[in-house]
């Protein structure tokens, strides 16, 4: 005769096949901790009913190694034949499919009220938050609810916060899509557009940062405006524009009691009294605990009676975890034979392949840490992943060398920290923005943080950055490249005028490196406009500035051809074939009759004139241009030639760290939108924020104000 919770670990374990006995790993859900997430009951009160089970054949205990949870094995249960037979059904694995990031499911205890009143207040409200203090399950209900939805039909799309977390990573983690406009009106169009009657779920809103805290709360309250399902978790205190919450308090005692199912009953009485209901405290309890000694305070049990007693690989593994800005793969981790541990006292919460320290834990210890400690952490941690073998993401090294002793004045920040705020421009401006509120008078944070909200379009806040960088001596070695940042922010705020005279003063000793930097200011230009807009005649009188006489006859050769494609181009928009045919023939005699940019040239001429020749290259960025030169001026198959021109973009994410890619991939979604309405507030978003990228501000701003016209004129907006 088996017992309640027994009976439960056979339905489990009975979806499993017999064939994983013999795997070199294992799902984590036949360890103890993933039965317990599954039964919903605390880990340590599964020790009785596992051997009790093994005592009667019902499961055997093996071990092996387990999915995403560290290298050493652990110990792992399989259901015998006769455990099947013992077993009165299957219990099987529901999951739902949830866009996003959402933690991994757990079985629910009670809560029943709680997740009605969500369902109820959704009913006759679009958004709603969700509150109470640390480790009281906001989560997890939140995690239910999204998953009993998603079984219903509804489409669910989650975002787990950290602190690096902006409304433009929100917006891409909901819908699986990067390199979206930062501008919060582009954002709401998008989401609203590819959502629908969607819910929309953002968990741990407390821990976005004060640099983008105002900004999450327009995009939240304009959602609510749009009629958008939305739900926030938080921890007290609320933001200003939460009007309609639910406060989460402790699990009743008759919930409280099924989670300790295993216990001496007495035992349970006891820890349901201590606890008050708090799961995860409840979570963590240990039958025998030293209660009576110890202060009726969650904070003080947790050091005294789970920190306290971990080995030392055990607590330096925490403290790993503790230091990470968001869940890290855990092949990342310099301790990752330690996770079974730390898994087995119910410390850690799974995303898929990644972890992340509870968040209760993760505050308390982080509190307790002075800063001496915590950047020797982020310091030890730095060098782990410079060695690291698994490619760890740039941006995760950028945050713990900038965090750690060393700080920001090390070499490879000052190597790397460019492309990187770049790369991750929101996720650099929270931690470089988090930098300055420590130390509101470093001029490379300044300087950083400009950089990515440049990168983000927000010109005005990088204008004011820059003057500080200036101010507390950020720029002292950076004299040109403070002039191409000044410039880029000019630009972007519609200041063209200054923008040109700054440009004008950038000074680059070099002769021909200057030439070539004026060659791709002027390819810029040219390019810096929408499908079917002539490029501006001003975009080529830099060509005036380009000076030979210093040059080797090689660079001369190589200038000259540059000039010519140019103007060639040029002369093809402005449909001066004459003057196209005649840069052809000079080009002929710098190169050859043969050469690949001379055939290039003839092609383009050719598909102007619609008398089309064949054209063959190699070279990716050339490719690129024939699509989009076809695009725009060929009657073809566009859906094929973006069919095409999107498989390249795919094939070559290199194409992302070349300026001329950057306008290409630009290009692309701006086709798609055109040739597509269905499609267009997803693709002229993601456009709109390739143009920035890519320095095409008048491209940019020419979109925003296309898309928002048409959102309006069709009801949309």
């Amino acid at each position: 005769m088996v017992r309640p919770t027994e009976q439960r670990i056979l339905a489990w374990l009975n979806q499993y096949d017999d064939s994983l006995q013999s795997a070199w790993d294992v799902p984590r859900e036949i360890s103890l901790p993933g039965i317990a997430d599954a039964i919903g009951v605390v880990r340590s009160a599964l020790h009785k009913p596992l051997k009790n089970l093994q005592d009667q054949g019902l499961i055997i205990v093996a071990q092996a190694h387990v999915i995403n949870g560290g290298t050493r094995k652990r110990n792992v249960h399989f259901i015998t034949n006769n455990g099947r037979k013992m077993s009165s059904d299957k219990q099987t694995q529901t999951n739902a499919t949830i866009f996003g990031n959402p933690p991994n499911n757990i079985k629910l205890i009670g809560r029943k009220e709680e997740l009605e009143n969500i369902d109820s207040i959704l009913l006759k409200e679009k958004s709603i938050w969700i509150t109470g203090i640390a480790g009281i399950g906001k989560t997890a209900i939140l995690r239910c609810f999204a998953e009993q939805k998603a079984q219903n039909g509804f489409k669910i799309r989650w975002c787990s916060v950290t602190s690096t977390t902006s409304p433009k990573t929100i917006a891409e983690t909901w819908l699986g899509i990067t390199k979206l406009s930062s501008n919060i009106n582009d954002l709401i169009a998008i989401i609203k557009a590819e959502t629908k009657n969607d819910i929309l779920i953002i968990d741990n809103f407390d821990l976005i940062s004060n640099r983008f805290k105002k900004e999450t709360e327009e995009l939240i309250k304009k959602l609510d405006e749009k009629e958008c399902q939305i739900i926030i978790s938080c921890r007290p205190p609320l933001s200003e524009i939460a009007l309609n919450s639910i406060e989460i308090s402790g699990l009743r005692n008759v919930s409280a009691r099924k989670l300790l199912a295993g216990f001496d009953k007495l035992e349970i009485n006891k820890i349901v009294e201590y606890f008050d209901g708090h799961p995860l405290a409840l979570t963590m309890a240990n039958e025998g605990m030293s209660l009576e000694s110890t202060q009726k305070d969650l904070n003080t049990f947790l050091e005294n009676e789970i920190l306290a007693p971990l080995t030392k690989n055990n607590r330096n593994a925490i403290l790993e975890l503790a230091i990470q800005p968001e869940p890290i793969e855990i092949n990342l981790l310099s301790h990752k034979d330690q996770i079974a541990n730390l898994d087995d006292l119910g410390l850690i919460t799974f995303y898929e392949n990644k972890i992340q320290l509870q968040n209760f834990v993760r505050n308390l210890l982080i509190t307790q840490m002075d800063d001496v400690e915590r950047q020797k952490l982020h310091f030890d941690f730095s060098k782990h992943i410079a060695n690291s073998t698994s490619n760890p993401p740039e941006f995760l090294r950028l945050f713990h060398e900038i965090n750690s002793e060393k700080g920001i004045v090390n070499n490879w920040v000052k190597n790397n920290a460019n492309k990187i705020c770049i790369e991750y421009p929101a996720k650099s401006s929270a931690l470089f923005h988090e930098m300055i509120t420590k130390n509101n008078e470093s001029g490379e944070s300044y300087w950083y943080a400009a950089i990515s909200e440049c990168e983000l379009g927000n010109g005005k806040i990088a204008e004011k950055l820059i003057e500080n960088a200036e101010k507390y001596g950020g720029l002292k070695l950076r004299e040109n490249d403070a002039l191409m940042l000044n410039c880029r922010i000019a630009r972007l705020s519609g200041n063209i005028k200054k923008a040109e005279e700054i440009f004008n003063e950038i000074k680059i000793e070099n002769n021909f490196e200057y030439i070539q930097y004026l060659i791709a200011e002027i390819s810029r230009k040219i390019d810096d406009r929408l499908p079917n807009q002539l490029p501006d005649k001003i975009s080529i009188e830099l060509l005036k500035k380009i000076d030979l006489k210093s040059l080797t006859t090689e660079q001369k050769r190589s200038t000259l051809i540059a000039i010519a494609s140019i103007k060639h181009t040029f002369s093809l928009y402005h449909k001066n074939h004459s003057k196209a045919e005649e840069i052809r023939t000079e080009i002929s005699e710098l190169t050859s009759e043969n050469s690949e940019l001379l055939q290039e040239m003839i092609w383009r001429n050719s598909i102007i004139t619609g008398k089309e020749i064949e054209f063959n290259t190699d070279n990716i960025l050339r490719t690129v241009g024939s699509i989009c030169w076809k695009l725009e001026f060929q009657e073809c198959n566009q859906l094929q030639l973006l069919s095409q021109l999107k498989s390249i973009i795919g094939n070559y994410p290199e194409l992302e760290n070349r300026p001329a890619g950057r306008r290409s991939i630009a290009l692309y979604w701006t086709w798609v939108g055109i040739i597509d309405e269905t499609k267009r507030p997803s693709a002229w978003t993601q456009a709109i924020g390739r143009w920035i990228s890519a320095e095409c501000y008048n491209a940019s701003h020419e979109l925003q104000n296309k898309l928002h016209k048409w959102l309006t004129e069709t009801g949309r907006a």
